[in-house]
């Protein structure tokens, strides 16, 4: 149950700190006081968005804080599958600074919202007034009747195994459009994969192709510079034959002095090396033969390989060689998706039947359940003053599963004997729609096992004798659960065992937001001026003191 909250820097609250008791907690004040802004705070701890413009003051952060006893039974697996500290009083605090970015920390470790929500959602349901709204909603009025039937497991395991049709159905569908695509595809591909298998393409390179095709075309003229550069080199009058005799003479000189030894070196070092290149340049040209077939054939595969690198944007032939490499990865999976679509329709298939058995086995209790969620709903309502009211829940069954189940729920009632059942939507004025809802949220309360419940103004729309009635089955409900109800109406909060006043206070010219826990004698007042207002006459007083009675 919810036992402290702690609010600072929130909308038009400064600094303020309440303590809650079990049982049944009113909370009272003019309207605009600011009771919907404590709720809103009170909904930041349990994971609803954040925004900066929520700061009292924007050059500090706002802090809302929560301490909750647990129950262990209930909560330790959240605790142990999320690696939290467990504590039998749980702090949950949300931070949220001046940029608008909050933090929410449970017992003082850093945690994510989704985790937030989890933990929140095991141990207080908010009921705002805008809820209402969801009596008319199918799949609102489906969880209801999935509580009442105990459903909880079933349903989970249902959404876990649609949850894999739906991935399943999608790779289904991406498979198939990627076949649609290849298919249509696959002859051009086939087309420019033959082209680019027709030449070989393995260790060609273009530079080294145009230098060997540039040499076969100007092979005389290589051949007599060959010729005439070696012949000048080592013939009868050749360098060479100078540089030999000239050899003797730096041999003397080395002989003659060891300063010369290393000059000596060079030279006959310089001497081999000549020889060398003359040797290299007549054997490079020796078989070198003007070919004009190698040469035509050097052009057309030099050719063929440039058309391609300019067809596909490539620079190199190793980028023609990936690409060939991709185009037969796509017509090998051309061929072999086949198999891959079979398993896919496979498992869609038995997971469309593991669904399906699931959905009916759902669709089944539902329609166990719906006998006793109609009379218990009646009987409440029947404690509400609306004793003629009986309720018909049509279960449909949808073709195809959804992710509620196989069924659609629709909710027609009647409120008068002799009357047509009509849809809720149409036959429900806005009293009737909050005891309708109230009615549900007490099911859903004793079906869930939540230890508090919040109401904002659950009577709308009710008085007298129906609004003692109302505050009377909050009563009753307080004695298993704690609850916490924001009313405007005198019969609410004279239930109360405690009772809280809202209101504004105006200091300095800053209007702040304050709470005050009433004891017997302002509880007298307070009620008695909801019902007649300010100054009110000795008969409000005195009925106020008879709702407190």
């Amino acid at each position: 149950m919810l036992v402290h909250l702690k609010v600072s820097n929130y909308a038009l609250i400064d600094n303020l700190e309440l303590d809650f008791s079990s049982g049944f907690t009113v909370l009272t004040g003019e309207t605009g006081s600011g009771k919907s802004i404590l709720l809103g705070a009170l909904g930041l701890v349990l994971g609803e968005r954040a925004d900066s413009k929520v700061l009292f003051t924007s050059d500090k952060k706002c802090v809302v804080e929560a301490d909750f006893r647990l129950n262990k039974n209930k909560c330790s697996k959240f605790f142990i599958e999320n690696e939290l500290d467990y504590e039998i009083i749980t702090t949950i605090r949300r931070e949220i600074n001046s940029a608008g970015k909050s933090r929410a920390f449970i017992n003082d470790s850093l945690v994510n919202l989704s985790q937030l929500k989890e933990l929140a959602s095991q141990l207080i349901d908010i009921h705002s007034q805008h809820q209402t709204l969801k009596v008319r909603k199918s799949d609102f009025q489906l969880a209801v009747l999935d509580a009442y039937a105990s459903s909880k497991s079933i349903c989970l395991e249902y959404h876990s195994k649609f949850n894999e049709l739906k991935k399943a159905q999608i790779v289904l569908n991406e498979l198939e459009n990627a076949e649609i695509k290849a298919r249509a595809d696959v002859d051009y591909n086939q087309f420019l994969f033959n082209e680019l298998t027709e030449i070989s393409l393995e260790g060609v390179h273009v530079d080294a192709l145009e230098s060997q095709l540039t040499m076969l075309s100007n092979a005389e003229r290589l051949k007599e510079l060959a010729v005439s550069f070696t012949e000048g080199l080592s013939g009868d009058e050749s360098v060479l034959n100078q540089l030999n005799e000239l050899k003797s003479g730096i041999d003397n000189l080395a002989k003659i002095s060891p300063d010369f030894e290393l000059i000596a070196d060079r030279f006959i070092s310089t001497l081999i090396e000549i020889k060398d290149i003359s040797e290299e340049v007549e054997i490079k040209t020796i078989d070198l033969a003007h070919d004009p077939e190698q040469i035509n054939s050097l052009t057309e595969q030099l050719n063929h390989i440039n058309r391609l690198l300019f067809k596909h944007n490539c620079e190199t032939t190793e980028e023609l060689i990936d690409l060939k490499q991709k185009l037969e990865k796509k017509l090998l999976w051309v061929s072999s998706v086949g198999n891959d679509l079979d398993n896919a329709k496979l498992i869609v298939t038995e997971l469309l039947s593991e669904v399906i058995a699931l959905g009916e086995k759902l669709s089944l209790k539902r329609e166990l359940a719906i006998p006793g969620l109609a009379a218990s709903m009646e009987g409440l309502l029947d404690s509400l003053a609306m004793k003629d009211v009986q309720f018909q829940f049509e279960l449909e069954k949808l073709a195809t599963p959804s992710v509620s189940g196989l069924n659609r729920l629709s909710l027609h009632v009647k409120f008068n004997k002799g009357s047509d059942f009509l849809p809720i939507e149409k036959a429900a004025s806005g009293g009737e729609l909050s005891r309708i809802m109230l009615a549900f949220k007490v099911v859903l309360s004793e079906e869930s096992d939540l230890p508090t419940i919040v109401f904002d103004e659950i009577d709308t729309g009710v008085s007298g004798e129906i609004a003692n009635r109302v505050a009377e089955l909050l009563a009753s409900i307080s004695k298993n659960m704690q609850v916490v109800s924001i009313s405007h109406v005198p019969q609410m909060a004279s239930k109360g065992q405690q009772h809280y006043k809202v209101y504004k206070e105006t200091s300095e010219g800053i209007t702040n937001t304050k709470i005050t826990v009433l004891n017997t004698d302002q509880r007298l007042v307070e009620i008695a001026e909801m019902l007649s207002g300010k100054n009110p006459s000795e008969a409000a007083v005195q009925n106020a003191r008879e709702l407190l009675n």
